[in-house]
């Protein structure tokens, strides 16, 4: 009994630790900023409300936030206050208490593909008594579809009156074997003939084998491929650093902005991908219907601090996290004149003009200003050194 106990306390503390290791710290977290003037009003009903606390003791548990500890958590939006000019001084210090306060509470609210952001009810003079009612967490989820039960109509069994008819013949047992014989040698002059047949069109007709091959290539993918979603986090080679940034660089420009961007822009990052998932004929109809979704966390130097890989299909899994281990530098993000870390979401999936994998949707966290599309060089933010 007592190497019972011990064994299900050494199963549930392995579990704890699992689970901790991969519990994110505030260090890994993206936020996107922004502000208004009035109370905070949630959007769309799917969401629990939690009064964000300071200090480092956590935060009371409540029954509706354990009812979705299971559901996917799409966004966390932290409402917060500030009514003087001076308040801004302690956003940082604040800010960093209570999201830390609720990932020591709830770690399962932060997922692969959370969204992050802090909003500010800023109005100088403002009501304190009136803004503090709208001050917290806006946890939002998304409600799993229903199952549709279809009923089973009832099968309607008809029988059949069977009626074997009187043998007229008896048949010898030598009649039989002459017979079985005759079959036999028919049907193989017929496949030789077919064989033959095959061969000589094969010859004739080099197109249509090669038309054969690229329906192959255009089949459904294997059965089994699919398997759970996994996220496997990608182990990054020898740490790669830009020269020149050993602290933010900041433009005489303060209006200057930049996305995050691969070295040369979309192309670029496309023709990476191509170079490095390098696909079979058979990979090909593996990974022709799945994707595979990354995210990664840059430097305000643009180099990799961390990397996700996420989907459904493993083979397509294990070939982007081969690759994203070779990723070279990006070009940092810039943000009110001054680069700044980011997070950027990649869709990756086959392409059938290319042959390749490449991104098909792209998600940058903090969220760019709409007009701040183009991947400009440093020496057009920063000027030459």
């Amino acid at each position: 009994m007592r190497a019972i106990r011990s064994f299900l306390v050494i199963v549930i503390i392995t579990a704890c630790l699992s689970m901790a290791g991969q519990t994110p710290v505030f260090e890994d977290l993206t936020f996107e900023s922004d502000s208004i003037a009035s109370t905070y009003k949630p959007s769309g009903k799917n969401y629990v409300f939690l009064k964000s606390k300071r200090g480092t003791e956590g935060m009371p548990k409540t029954g509706k936030a354990d009812s979705i500890l299971s559901l996917p958590i799409t966004d966390i939006i932290l409402v917060f206050s500030e009514l003087n000019p001076d308040a801004i001084n302690n956003r940082i210090e604040a800010n960093q208490e209570r999201w830390e306060n609720l990932l020591k509470t709830y770690p399962q609210f932060f997922q692969f593909s959370t969204n992050y952001k802090e909003m500010c009810q800023c109005k100088n003079g403002g009501d304190a008594e009136v803004f503090k009612e709208s001050q917290g967490f806006y946890i939002y989820y998304s409600k799993p579809e229903p199952v549709k039960v279809v009923e089973k109509q009832p099968e309607v069994v008809k029988t059949k009156t069977e009626t074997k008819e009187p043998e007229t013949k008896t048949k010898t047992k030598e009649e039989k074997e002459s017979k079985e014989l005759a079959v036999a040698k028919t049907k193989e002059s017929k496949e030789k003939k077919e064989s033959v047949k095959e061969e000589k069109t094969v010859k004739e007709n080099p197109k249509k084998e090669k038309e054969k091959e690229k329906d192959e290539e255009n089949e459904p993918a294997e059965a089994g491929v699919e398997g759970a979603e996994q996220t496997l986090a990608v182990e990054m080679n020898a740490p790669k650093k830009r020269t020149g940034y050993t602290k933010p660089k900041r433009s005489k420009d303060v209006k200057a902005c930049r996305p995050p961007c691969y070295e040369g822009g979309d192309e670029s990052l496309n023709t990476f991908l191509k170079e490095n998932i390098v696909l079979s004929k058979k990979q090909k109809r593996q990974v022709k219907a799945s994707v595979s979704t990354v995210k990664l966390q840059l430097n305000f130097d643009g180099s990799i601090k961390k990397a996700l890989v996420n989907g459904t299909n493993p083979i397509l899994n294990e070939m982007v996290t081969a690759a994203i281990k070779n990723m070279d530098l990006w070009n940092p993000m810039v943000k009110g004149g001054v680069t700044v870390k980011s997070e950027v979401k990649l869709t990756l999936k086959y392409d059938k003009s290319t042959k390749a994998i490449r991104a098909f949707e792209t998600m940058i966290t903090p969220r760019p200003n709409p007009k701040c599309t183009e991947c400009k060089s440093d020496e057009e933010i920063f000027g030459k050194e």
